[in-house]
């Protein structure tokens, strides 16, 4: 208890927990009266009954939690918060706690993770955790205890910030826009940017003539053949059984004529969706059996 740090006209909670209080617990409370003198008060409370006290806030400046029957106590985050709520601005906050040096599990926590509940409970000016001793009987009793054999008894302290809890205040911004100066622009570098309606007048500046675009062989009218497309099939193929004699014209390597021509189903004359392929008809009007197809001079020409 001499690290804890207690003065004379103070009000002091003492938070234990377990079934039963234990045997020190009368002599601690002793010391921590003789401490705050008769202008000050001590009260002893159960960590489970914190909540039904209905303290109000601010109403401590020093609470003790853990410091009877070690392990007892997990201090939560609620029960942080409770306690942050009813200290005094300012107010010293001293925990006593078994932690895992190592592997922290669900019931025990690693110093790291204690000292970071503390600082999201509202406190601040967090010491580093210190170890407690331990007597051999109390270390194996706490062992069998929390079924963990890597484990400490740590004290930390911590303290109220200087604000309750919940409290807000007004900020003073200034919306208020400053006028910047003008920058000063060089005279010379605005001349050479400014042009107006003289100097589409002076001889020096060339204009490009958009007669001159255009070379004489572009406005020639193009010439028909020229725009052919010099790809594609440019030779029927016969047929596999061919009577039309295209076949025998093939072989001889001449197929720009085709003589005698004959159909070999006889439903070339009824047109185009009654001929197959490689029909010599292919492209003509429908025409009478026996009849001689012959296209007119305007049927020779393309259309314009």
């Amino acid at each position: 208890m001499e690290s804890i740090n207690v003065t004379k006209g103070q009000s002091v909670l003492v938070l234990w927990g377990g079934n039963q209080p234990t045997e020190n617990m009368t002599d601690v409370v002793n010391s921590l009266k003789e401490k705050v003198g008769p202008s000050g008060r001590v009260q002893l409370e159960h960590v489970g009954r914190l909540n039904f006290a209905k303290h109000p806030d601010s109403s401590f400046d020093v609470v003790l939690s853990g410091v009877f029957q070690p392990g007892v106590i997990s201090h939560t985050i609620e029960l942080l918060g409770e306690v942050c709520a009813i200290l005094k601005i300012g107010g010293k906050l001293y925990l006593r706690e078994i932690i895992s040096k190592s592997n922290p599990t669900q019931e025990l926590k690693t110093a790291d993770n204690l000292c970071r509940e503390i600082k999201l409970s509202g406190f601040i000016d967090i010491l580093q955790p210190s170890l407690v001793p331990l007597s051999d009987d109390d270390k194996s009793a706490l062992i069998k205890s929390k079924n963990h054999g890597d484990i400490d008894l740590v004290q930390v302290e911590a303290s109220k910030p200087s604000y309750e809890i919940g409290s807000s205040t007004q900020l003073k911004l200034n919306f208020t826009t400053v006028p910047q100066a003008k920058q000063e622009i060089d005279p010379q570098v605005a001349k050479v940017w400014t042009l107006n309606s003289n100097d589409l007048e002076d001889n020096d500046i060339e204009l490009l003539d958009s007669d001159t675009l255009l070379d004489p062989e572009d406005l020639k009218k193009p010439d028909p053949s020229t725009l052919k497309a010099g790809c594609g099939p440019t030779r029927k193929k016969a047929c596999k059984d061919c009577t039309c004699g295209l076949a025998e014209e093939l072989d001889n390597g001449d197929d720009t004529k085709q003589s005698n021509l004959s159909s070999a189903c006889g439903s070339c004359y009824l047109g185009d969706a009654f001929r197959c392929s490689s029909c010599p008809y292919l492209g003509m009007p429908a025409f009478k059996p026996g009849e001689k197809v012959s296209l007119s001079q305007r049927q020779m020409k393309a259309d314009a």
